[in-house]
């Protein structure tokens, strides 16, 4: 969903109570915030049940909406600590790893990434399953949600220094192990993906 229809499809939400409006903003926002939730959580349903009690929650204050700087963000926060409240209830709050099992999800491929090889996503991957887990979730939410650093900072409460510093650790890991491949396609495909 682009900016612009998000912006206009909250004003429809906010001052008209339009529903087809706020259906959008739902599926619009589905697979990245349930992802979220699911990182957190480590459960599908515990993560639907997530996304719809925060959705819910948006629609039941939807005339508050109007006061919201950034819609993205606020998303973020509100399924990042539903996620953590839902832990708590269960009583698992005790360590959390988040997205313990990411892997880079291709859910719009475009042409460069058609061409990328299936040893790049394989180096990649791999990469990120050697960071910390704060390291991933900070990658996931700048390179495959596509959050500006202060976004990101917000949403995990956190300094855009701290965001830096988990970026820099990430693209540095990838180069590295892009660099020790010797595969020339590889690292191509690298310094175009990371780097646009």
């Amino acid at each position: 969903m682009i900016i612009q229809d998000i912006d206009e499809a909250i004003k429809k939400v906010v001052f008209e109570d339009d529903q087809v409006a706020f259906e959008k903003i739902y599926k619009g926002y589905y697979t990245r915030l349930f992802r979220l939730a699911l990182s957190v959580v480590k459960s599908e349903d515990l993560a639907n049940e997530v996304y719809d009690d925060v959705m819910l929650n948006v629609w039941q204050k939807r005339k508050n909406l109007a006061d919201v700087n950034n819609f993205t963000v606020y998303l973020y926060v509100s399924v990042k600590n539903a996620s953590l409240r839902q832990l708590s209830k269960l009583g698992k709050i005790s360590y959390i790893r988040i997205d313990e099992d990411f892997d880079i999800q291709d859910t719009t491929p475009t042409m460069q990434e058609e061409m990328m090889s299936l040893e790049l996503l394989a180096i990649i991957n791999q990469s990120i399953a050697e960071l910390s887990p704060q390291c991933k979730q900070v990658f996931k939410l700048v390179k495959e949600d596509g959050l500006k650093y202060r976004e990101v900072a917000e949403i995990l409460n956190v300094s855009v220094k701290n965001v830096e510093y988990h970026m820099g650790n990430a693209l540095r890991k990838i180069s590295e192990n892009i660099s020790n491949s010797k595969k020339p396609v590889a690292q191509n495909a690298f310094k175009s993906i990371m780097f646009n």
